[in-house]
């Protein structure tokens, strides 16, 4: 089980080839820019693995989406959450 954590939005790089590597049990969480795929319904990873992406609070805030996550009932988790998640995967990897 891997945890992977997306820090660019839903358009970069980074989240079209991390969409290729999210396996069976692995688990994503979005910080940074990678909040911003709340803007984003087509976003395929939603369709993909959507009880598997979490989307941490206080980035969500910062950007001012606190509102559509909540409209749109996004999963959020505070950085205690987000500890506790890499303790629970056997690895993690970072896409920036």
């Amino acid at each position: 089980m891997i945890l992977h954590i997306l820090t660019k939005a839903p358009h970069s790089t980074a989240a079209i080839q991390i969409q290729q590597a999210v396996g069976e049990g692995d688990a994503v969480v979005l910080i940074e820019d990678a909040v911003t795929a709340a803007l984003n319904p087509e976003w395929l990873a939603w369709e993909r693995y959507q009880s598997r992406i979490f989307i941490l609070a206080e980035d969500v805030v910062s950007r001012g989406l606190a509102s559509i996550a909540k409209e749109n009932a996004l999963p959020l988790i505070d950085i205690d959450e987000l500890v506790t998640l890499t303790e629970q995967h056997t690895k993690s990897v970072t896409w920036y």
